[in-house]
């Protein structure tokens, strides 16, 4: 439906009929962590950023990820983390 009848096609932002939502790409934080029957849980959240009423708006989603692994498992992954984080930390940090 038309905001305008003098021009059919044009559609206010904040009254449109379409929300396009999707998984973002990454993650900004763990929102939720756990244990359950040997299980960790780790909820991945990012921030989702859209207009509102005509205004800004940042909701955070729990959608990024869920991961779900065992002890090991989840061990491999701190350990895979650390590793990339000391590597990021070696590149900033420039040639001695």
């Amino acid at each position: 439906m038309a905001d305008n009848p003098e021009n059919p096609e044009q559609i206010t932002p904040q009254k449109s009929p379409l929300m396009i939502s999707a998984s973002p790409p990454f993650f900004e934080v763990a929102s939720n962590i756990g244990f359950t029957n040997g299980i960790v849980n780790v909820t991945l959240a990012a921030a989702q950023h859209l207009i509102k009423d005509g205004a800004p708006h940042t909701d955070i989603v729990s959608m990024a990820a869920y991961l779900r692994c065992n002890h090991t498992a989840a061990i491999g992954l701190r350990d895979a983390l650390n590793g990339a984080i000391l590597l990021g930390s070696k590149q900033q940090g420039g040639a001695r």
